[in-house]
């Protein structure tokens, strides 16, 4: 199932970029979207790039059909790899997100991209669950799931560069 998330912000790609691979801030992201415990590991790579490792133990709050599968809590583990920017200013990420111990997970892209004084961040992505017959049922529920933890890492995001849009 296609996973689509658009965000805007005031800041820059750049200032974006430095919210994204700041340790308090995705610390901060992982508490806010109820996490019972949490691991964050960022490490700045040559070139400019950055990899961001988010490990997040969270509350199964999914419908009943999907608790069954995966019990009462769900560890999510999301795994950004930054690129230095581009010739436009443009930052990209491959993002993959996995459900440990489930054969659920989402293969996709994280684009910061200049919009006038601000940026666009634009998540893509493919929520896959490999259970024959139930897994198109199960996919929209995940994908709410990952839509939710993005849209708080972006808020927590902004509200550490004191912009919103």
């Amino acid at each position: 199932m296609k996973l689509r998330v658009e965000t805007t912000s005031q800041a820059g790609v750049e200032q974006n970029f430095a919210a994204k691979t700041e340790q308090q801030v995705r610390e901060q992201a992982c508490r806010e979207s109820g996490a019972l415990s949490y691991q964050v590991a960022i490490e700045h790579t040559a070139g400019g790039g950055a990899r961001v490792d988010v490990r997040r133990v969270m509350p199964a709050k999914v419908p009943d059909l999907v608790r069954r599968f995966v019990g009462e809590d769900i560890t999510v583990e999301q795994v950004e790899q930054w690129g230095p920017p581009g010739p436009t200013g443009t930052r990209t990420a491959t993002v993959r997100v996995l459900v440990e111990g489930q054969p659920a997970s989402m293969a996709g892209e994280m684009v910061l991209a200049p919009d006038g004084e601000g940026c666009t961040e634009l998540v893509t992505g493919e929520v896959t669950v490999a259970i024959p017959l139930l897994g198109r049922k199960i996919e929209p529920e995940i994908v709410k799931v990952i839509e939710a933890a993005l849209r708080i890492d972006d808020r927590v995001a902004q509200d550490f560069l004191g912009r919103r849009s």
